[in-house]
């Protein structure tokens, strides 16, 4: 090495967890321009090194910059681009487009269409000024403003059903809109995307035909892309829905994602094993399978997606229409009460275990459980009136609707952590810049709380393993070889981690709250958070394959 130059940053004295599954070591990190260009075990080296500035880490761990293979800042990136809510728990690139919700394609020209795409996405990307029509027009919006987060991008399906069938997507395609379906994905995929994503739990993708299918993963294996789903079910039919998505990876020979694995209801933890050993069969036959997975036993999403697939498919006004009336709502009920065929988060969670997250036009109500909300709205909590509750908030509200429920158990989620196919994820969503909206805690503290509970608490894997799930293997899965690592020549992703004082510091109420630990982090070898403070401008890359 020659002395003589200087270099941007000495991070000196830490210990080191390389993201590689090997065991930590003392050294010292070295960055020039965007990379990391040296590793120094041996203090004696450190003689003479100039750098325009020195951290002493004071043994404190670096690890690689987390890696959310699951994430939903589609929007969020255009409204805070520095991506505080992401940086501040070390995460420092992301997968968005995920669960088939996603931003384009769209036809700017054609407002019903456009304003379909926004009703759509709002629940959980927030609401959207679409001045974009592909993947392309969209990502320079996002490269003029910046983005503090290296981002990666799936095409969603639902943005594909919604831009070449017209009026209501809530219905089986044709075979002309299948292939005008392939030809953007086709046209998404040669620009960058690194894949497709479809939520088969959520209107429109749940109506796809398995002809729909087979015909985009055609494409995405073409492309040699990945295919991350939300499948169909995850509760009572979780094992069919598995062996639906596994079956579609055979047929098509598509990289199969699974996203936020997991069996809902409690009656369900049953599964655990079974989901395993059938992604277990699935890889040993040759087929390419993984999963990822967020760290709390309790999930997040809009509130109509409680409704049985035959009510979601009606429009918004023909929706508040039948729930309004009596005997349609009784016909609800027991499809709901039935489940059959679909994910029936009441059924499977009860009405005590699911509560109001945020409502945009009726903010009192947040925090309530659906029979505190039938008790407050009708001073009683029996079953009818918590369904009628449930029903007259859809009626009501028109602006954006979360819920969250208890889904899992946290044996569950260890026996799926450990698993050699899982990568981690947050699941965050942002439906809202406005910093009095609640979101579930994931969207600001998932990768703290991760290391907090499965390493700090629970002792579920040694260090380097967990650090592995949040960078290395993430890295690999999606073929990134400049980062996920930390070797001399890879891009400097890096955190800086004070691990004895790790805390997560969010609540449900308050699930904002920066986490205690996260020191410094780096993104393509810049210092940009530092004393919970973000610093100077964004400084992530989108990437594109």
């Amino acid at each position: 090495m020659n002395n003589d130059e200087s270099y941007d940053y000495l991070l000196k004295n830490a210990t080191i967890v390389d993201g590689l599954n090997n065991k930590e070591f003392k050294g010292s990190i070295i960055i020039k321009n965007d990379k990391i260009f040296q590793i120094i075990k041996n203090e004696n080296d450190l003689k003479g090194i100039r750098a325009n500035k020195t951290i002493d880490v004071n043994s404190r761990y670096i690890f690689p910059g987390f890696i959310d293979f699951h994430g939903h800042s589609d929007l969020q990136v255009l409204r805070d681009p520095q991506m505080k809510c992401k940086i501040q728990q070390g995460i420092t690139t992301e997968i968005a487009g995920n669960c088939g919700v996603g931003m384009f394609p769209v036809d700017t020209l054609n407002h019903k269409a456009t304003k379909n795409l926004i009703d759509s996405s709002k629940d959980v990307l927030g609401k959207a000024d679409i001045c974009w029509s592909d993947f392309s027009t969209y990502t320079s919006c996002i490269e003029k403003k910046g983005t503090g987060t290296n981002i990666m991008f799936l095409q969603a399906h639902s943005a594909l059903r919604i831009a070449v069938i017209p009026g209501n997507s809530n219905r089986e395609a044709t075979s002309d809109e299948i292939k005008l379906m392939c030809n953007f994905l086709d046209r998404s995929l040669t620009q960058g995307c690194i894949g497709l994503s479809s939520g088969l739990y959520y209107a429109p993708c749940l109506y796809a035909s398995k002809k729909e299918l087979i015909a985009l993963l055609t494409i995405v294996k073409a492309h040699n892309k990945i295919f991350a789903v939300h499948h169909r079910c995850e509760g009572d039919d979780v094992i069919s829905s598995i062996e639906e998505v596994i079956d579609l990876a055979r047929i098509t020979r598509v990289r199969l994602e699974i996203s936020h694995l997991k069996a809902i209801g409690i009656e369900n933890q049953k599964h655990v094993e079974q989901i395993i050993s059938l992604i277990d069969n699935a890889r040993a036959e040759g087929i390419d399978v993984a999963f990822d997975q967020y760290p709390y036993d309790f999930g997040s999403t809009s509130i109509s997606s409680m409704l049985p697939p035959s009510v979601l498919k009606l429009s918004r006004k023909n929706l508040k229409i039948t729930l309004a009336d009596k005997n349609e709502r009784n016909r609800i009920k027991d499809l709901i009460k039935k489940g059959e065929g679909f994910d029936s988060l009441i059924k499977m969670c009860g009405f005590d275990n699911i509560r109001i997250m945020y409502l945009e036009n009726h903010r009192d109500l947040e925090g309530l459980s659906f029979r505190n909300l039938a008790q407050k709205l009708y001073n009683k909590n029996d079953e009818d009136s918590c369904y009628d509750a449930f029903f007259d908030i859809l009626i009501q509200e028109d602006g954006i609707a979360l819920m969250e429920d208890v889904t899992q158990s946290i044996e569950s989620l260890e026996k799926i952590l450990s698993h050699e196919a899982m990568c981690f994820s947050t699941d965050a969503l942002y439906s809202s810049s406005n910093p009095s909206v609640p979101t579930h805690p994931r969207s600001y503290s998932a990768a703290v709380h991760y290391l907090e509970l499965f390493y700090k608490e629970r002792h579920t894997l040694p260090l380097e393993s967990l650090i592995y799930r949040m960078s290395g293997k993430p890295a690999d899965r999606l073929h990134l070889q400049d980062r996920g690592s930390i070797e001399e020549g890879k891009k400097a992703d890096l955190v800086i981690c004070d691990l004895e004082n790790l805390k997560d510091l969010s609540t449900l109420s308050e699930s904002k709250n920066p986490p205690k630990g996260i020191d410094c982090v780096f993104v393509n070898g810049n210092l940009v958070y530092e004393n919970n403070e973000m610093i100077g401008a964004p400084k992530g890359e989108i990437l594109k394959l």
